[in-house]
Parts: C-alpha cells; structure tokens; sequence
C-alpha cells in the first residue's frame, strides 16, 4: 500500500533516500547528500511543507518537491523535482504524488503551477499534461566553456547612448518589463547573491537588464558565471545593441577562461537572447519543455 507523507513527517535521510532512488538511472547523474539536498530547498525556496514523500510500507519510494513565492502579487508554485523508484515506475505513484502535491498548492491559494521536464522525457510530460498542465515554451540550457581571444565585440550601432547601472537581481524583478513568466530557476529570488547591470537612456528610463552570479573556487579564482536573465523592454529599437553590451558587461567580453552557464533560456520568449548567445559561441546542453496549469 502506497502512502504518501509530507516531507515534515519524514527524516532529511528519507527524503534523500527517495530523490537518490527516484532519479536513479536518470538522463543525468542527479544523485545527492543530505548537505547538498538541504542547500538546494533553500537556494531555490522549495518548500518541506509542500514536499511529499512515497512510501511503500516504511520505505520511501518517491519524491515531489515544491515552492510557493509570491510575484507581483500572485502565488505561483513550481515542481522542483519528481522521482519515483525504479521498481515502481508505471504503477501510479508519480500520479498520487502529483494528484496530493495539487492538492496542497489548492490549499495554499496558488494561482499558477510551473515546472520543467526534460524534452526526452516523455512518460514524464504526457503525467503532467494529463493532470491538466500545458506546454507554454521551449526551454534550453546553453554553456560555453573557456576563453574567446578571437571574440570581436559587434559594431552595432545605437540609436542613442546608454548609462549601465550596478545594481542587485531583486531591484530587475522591480522593473515593468521583468519576465515573470520566465522559469522558476531564472527568476531574481533564485540569485540572491548574485549581481545585476541595469541599462538607463540618457532621459534615466530603464531599457534593460541581466543578472549573473558569479562563482569562485577555494582560492578566490573565478571559475564560473552563470546568467539568470537578460532582457530589453519591449520592442526597442536598439533591442540587439543592448542584448550584446549587456553579455560583455556579464561575461567580461569573453577574455576569461571560465565555464559559462545559462539555464533554461526560453525559446520562445527570449528568441533574441538565445540568438545572440548561439551567435557568440554558446551550445546548448539540455533542452526541456516548461509547463503550467492554473489552479
């Protein structure tokens, strides 16, 4: 008899045992530590009330993570990762997760459900399309490792000059034209302590913006920057002057020998960042699929 419990009735070594057990055998190695699992809940506002663990008699053989934020106003929730062992696969445990895990947001007055699935996986998105959630965009993951001396910054020209502006991630999510839609994983409350360049006309109005975080190895060398966002407002005429200053402002015009990340870029939504970033060198790494339902 399956069971299912939130993750606040189980020990942090359960809900390890189920995401390790869940995601075996995976499309990627996801396995984890009880360290590295309580870092990530609270990097990325996943939510132990909300978590919901399988269990089949005392064992745990499933997982659900989930968060709730509140953005501009609206409750939206976001599936952090669904696993189920391997034994159990095909037998209606992911589908009891997911039916007790909508449950919970209904509770919570969520507004809008979100989460990402790998493209290949398809037993995956054909769950989630029948509990009633819906492709909106396809997403992909970019890297680009490794210095660029041969870069040539574009001598694109703009029809008017532009101040750039340090600034932190949250003051972009302030900003009218912050894409909220965009993933769960991009949005400013997932880089904290990360870094913004905010783009101004002469006149002061902002036109544009892009936040980063950047790591750095035991030794204070940098070794990886990783972009979150990077947008324009709507329809500007110097959209693609302002897409490429803020890369070089990001990525230090290339000159360093990094590893260079962007997650889940949507295709759809931001065509003109993902061109740019294909145009300059980056490849894509992972493609998913982003889905939503309106509770």
């Amino acid at each position: 008899m399956i069971r299912i419990e939130k993750m606040t009735s189980c020990t942090i070594n359960e809900a390890v045992q189920a995401w390790n057990d869940g995601f075996e055998g995976y499309y990627f190695n996801a396995a984890t530590t009880p360290e590295a699992f309580l870092k990530r809940m609270a990097a990325e506002d996943l939510s132990p009330s909300l978590t919901l663990l399988a269990f089949d008699g005392n064992q745990p053989v499933g997982i659900m993570m989930q968060g709730v934020r509140t953005v501009q106003g609206r409750k939206i929730a976001w599936n952090g990762g669904t696993g189920v062992a391997q034994s159990l696969r095909g037998k209606g445990v992911g589908k009891k997760l997911l039916s007790a895990a909508l449950e919970l947001l209904k509770e919570e007055e969520v507004e809008t459900a979100t989460l990402e699935a790998l493209t290949a996986n398809e037993s995956a998105i054909a769950l989630y399309k029948k509990a009633g959630y819906k492709v909106v965009d396809q997403l992909e993951y970019l890297t680009l490792k490794g210095a660029l001396p041969g870069y040539n910054k574009p001598s694109i020209q703009a029809s008017g000059s532009y101040i750039a502006e340090a600034a932190l991630p949250v003051n972009a999510g302030q900003l009218p034209f912050y894409r909220i839609s965009h993933p769960w994983q991009t949005h400013c409350q997932s880089a904290k302590d990360g870094e913004a360049v905010i783009l101004r006309s002469e006149q002061g109005e902002a036109v544009g913006y892009a936040y980063y975080r950047k790591a750095f190895n035991p030794d204070g060398e940098h070794i990886s920057t990783t972009l979150y966002q990077c947008e324009v407002s709507p329809a500007h005429p110097d959209s693609e002057y302002l897409i490429h200053r803020m890369l070089n402002h990001v990525f230090g015009e290339f000159a360093e020998n990094i590893n260079r990340i962007v997650p889940n870029l949507p295709k759809g939504a931001s065509p003109l960042t993902g061109a740019t970033l294909k145009q300059i060198g980056f490849t894509v790494y992972a493609e998913q699929v982003q889905m939503s339902r309106q509770l």
